[in-house]
């Protein structure tokens, strides 16, 4: 008997030992650390960002005015905590949604609730490296904007042209012969852009053009911010503007991406670079549009906003201009011509937006090419003249609808 007891007391001390051990073996829940939101009259996005991923559940509940609440959007996050900070109400208050709330609805499950004013309709989906949860809501919003005096009001708004440097910051891109960055070229490439666009582009109506950025400097933008600033602007164009990269060292080229699903394999190799996807994100690329994966959803949302047909003009616009301009300086350049693919920064835009691979970072000439001046020029000149030509044809046909 005393030896069983013995035994006992042996396994218990142990038991209580390697229990902490394993508690501490094992990997931490996923975290809610941040929420962010942006706002136009018809459309607002939420930003919800995690530690890691989690598994998520979202849906509607009506009003109960009964107990005085308001109609809502539940979204439930397995097996995930709230950081303490995030535990305060976030007021909004744009028409749409009157504030964002979070709560530990059960010790293992985090719930996000967002209380609605009016809304439409309202799709999620989400976005990885990091891993964040897109909340994107439509309506018609109450609210009215402050009155003009008539002579303000009746004159017509600045043609607003978004311009995307890809990538930024702790981003660096593509890296090419001699250690050249992808940040660093597209930035210089989009400044010298803007400037055309600001100083020659000049409309036959009487609207003035404005020229905007996702990013001026060396700063880190996350994807479904970009597009969001784009449409909180009210912008007209939006033209993400990036170099390629391939572990073949002989492609080279020029092409235009408007977004849509496709087959294509070195069009989703790179979707999946541009869109920063690591291994746990590749899966929502790789569904496609199978019904119920994240992609489908994306894809069908797109086709409500009705862009696509001005985004492919947008780009064949681009593709063409661009060919021109930059056999100038390479008469071997390749035409890859225009493309569809799942590029993330393309997605809930509100204006035709498209995507262009300016030149191969990784090829030999082109890689050294883009390193000159005269060349980033080229690019530049190519863009602006596919701009131009794009709002000559197209501007007074969608103006008339």
């Amino acid at each position: 008997m005393v030896g069983g007891v013995f035994r006992w007391g042996l396994w218990t001390v142990l038991l209580a030992s390697v229990v902490p051990f394993a508690s501490a073996l094992s990997p931490p829940r996923p975290a809610l650390e941040e929420i962010r939101h942006t706002s136009v009259p018809d459309y607002t996005r939420v930003i919800i960002t995690l530690s890691a991923q989690a598994e998520y559940n979202h849906f509607r509940v009506a009003a109960n005015r009964a107990h005085d609440r308001p109609p809502r959007i539940v979204i439930d996050f397995s097996s995930t905590r709230i950081a303490p900070r995030l535990r305060a109400p976030i007021p909004v208050d744009d028409g749409l949604l009157k504030r964002i709330r979070t709560g530990q609805f059960s010790p293992t499950t985090a719930r996000v609730v967002l209380d609605l004013e009016q809304i439409e309709s309202y799709t999620a989906f989400p976005l990885y490296s990091p891993y964040r949860l897109i909340i994107d809501v439509k309506g018609k919003s109450k609210k009215t904007e402050v009155d003009q005096p008539p002579e303000q009001a009746q004159a017509p708004q600045p043609y607003r042209i978004m311009i995307d440097p890809g990538h930024g910051g702790r981003d660096p891109g593509a890296i090419g012969v001699g250690g050249l960055k992808e940040k660093t070229v597209v930035l210089a490439i989009s400044k010298r852009l803007g400037k055309k666009l600001e100083s020659r582009l000049k409309l036959e109506s009487r609207r003035s053009v404005k020229v905007l950025y996702t990013r001026e400097r060396d700063v880190f933008i996350p994807l479904p911010e970009r597009t969001a600033k784009a449409n909180a602007m009210k912008a007209d164009l939006f033209i993400s503007i990036h170099a390629n990269a391939s572990e073949n060292p002989h492609l080279q080229g020029v092409e235009t991406y408007y977004l849509n699903n496709t087959n294509d394999r070195a069009t989703e190799r790179l979707a999946r670079r541009e869109n920063g996807l690591t291994p746990p994100g590749l899966a929502s690329l790789e569904n496609g549009m199978a019904p119920g994966s994240d992609l489908y959803f994306i894809l069908s949302d797109l086709h409500h906003t009705g862009n696509e047909p001005e985004s492919i003009a947008l780009a064949r616009a681009l593709q063409t201009s661009m060919m021109t301009q930059v056999a100038k300086r390479h008469s071997k350049v390749r035409n890859l011509g225009v493309k569809k693919g799942p590029f993330y920064v393309l997605v809930g835009a509100h204006m035709p937006c498209v995507l262009a691979e300016v030149s191969f970072l990784t090829h030999r000439v082109q890689g050294k090419l883009l390193r000159s001046s005269t060349y980033r020029e080229a690019i530049a000149e190519g863009l602006f003249q596919g701009i131009a030509r794009f709002i000559k044809e197209e501007l007074p046909r969608m103006e008339s609808l």
